[in-house]
């Protein structure tokens, strides 16, 4: 099967061979990838800043955000057959298995032991076929097959946002992002569909596609920050200077969700926090509740909208996407079948 890999031994991205997946356990699922995203991570792994090989190989097969057709099951299986069309979450649980991954959260593993499809340790999904355990596989209705693809980051943005509504302790009327990249549009587009009004804020010029798909989507573009308040702010940036701003645009009972940002140096008042009962927190990866909410949430956002998110590409164009410069659309999408 062809694949495309990060070698770690000669520190390359290529394509290569790979074998078919063995036969099927009992709770298995052998599925066809058909679309495979590429993101931020993709494109950081592949400058070996992290992420890791399956063990006693030099090489990791890339892509964590995927969707595909069931070819065969397991014998065990019973909630997925052939033709089903299906979504993998990423995080595998640590083993044995801490107080949440033993209830089916690994994504709030405490050990930090977990492995990751694509990212820590195991093989992704730019693959022709790939192999899942039933648990791991969440059934997309067929009508959402054009955009399923985005379910995994999607599922990102529904975990982080079930936890500032719960943080938050008044109902919220505002939201600022962010970032107008694929975590950013599709934040927005989950707040909009939420009822509030969206305020999105990055580096793009307002005549950027970017840009004018947040305001297509019914959300304002602010280029500046100044002055900006918001009951709910999300840093969707992978910018630390973002995350520092993101803090100071909260109003009083106001809740910031972190999702992006890596090491740097700033200052925050902690006396605005304290005094303001203002609530600054991390997410990373999400709950099989999360994707379900994802997948339920696609079928309601605007699809002339999230049409637009997405730009196709051939499997030989790998390279590009994740090797080269930031696409203006959205979301790179490769089509693998």
């Amino acid at each position: 099967m062809r694949a495309i890999v990060l070698d770690y031994e000669h520190r390359s991205l290529l394509k290569r061979d790979v074998p078919v997946p063995a036969p099927l356990g009992d709770g298995e699922v052998l599925f066809r990838i058909e679309e495979v995203g590429v993101c931020g991570t993709d494109r950081e792994l592949a400058s070996f800043r992290f992420g890791y090989p399956p063990a006693g190989r030099s090489f990791l097969v890339l892509g964590h955000e995927a969707v595909g057709t069931v070819l065969e099951t397991g014998r065990g299986v019973r909630s997925l057959q052939p033709g089903d069309l299906v979504v993998p979450m990423i995080r595998r649980g640590c083993r044995p298995p801490c107080s949440c991954c033993a209830r089916s959260r690994a994504d709030l593993c405490t050990t930090g032991n977990y492995r990751e499809r694509g990212i820590f340790g195991v093989d992704g999904y730019f693959i022709e076929m790939a192999v899942d355990s039933e648990e791991d596989l969440v059934r997309v209705p067929p009508a959402l097959a054009a955009i399923a693809v985005l379910a995994e980051p999607l599922s990102v943005v529904e975990k982080a946002m079930a936890s500032a509504f719960r943080y938050r302790q008044e109902p919220p009327s505002t939201a600022l992002v962010l970032g107008a990249g694929p975590i950013g549009l599709l934040a927005t587009l989950a707040l909009l569909g939420r009822g509030l009004t969206v305020l999105v804020h990055s580096l793009e010029p307002a005549d950027h596609p970017r840009a004018r798909l947040v305001e297509q989507a019914g959300a304002r573009y602010v280029p500046e920050l100044g002055g900006v308040r918001a009951d709910l702010v999300l840093e969707a940036t992978g910018s630390p200077q973002a995350a520092f701003a993101a803090i100071g645009c909260l109003g009083p009972l106001g809740v910031c969700g972190l999702l992006g940002a890596a090491v740097g140096t700033g200052q925050v008042s902690f006396r605005d926090l304290v005094v303001g009962n203002r609530v600054v927190f991390g997410s990373v990866n999400a709950s099989p509740e999360s994707f379900q909410s994802a997948v339920e949430q696609l079928a309601r956002f605007d699809r002339t909208v999230v049409d637009k998110l997405i730009h196709r590409a051939p499997f030989e164009h790998f390279a590009a996407s994740i090797a080269g410069p930031p696409s203006e659309t959205a979301k790179v999408v490769h089509v693998i079948h």
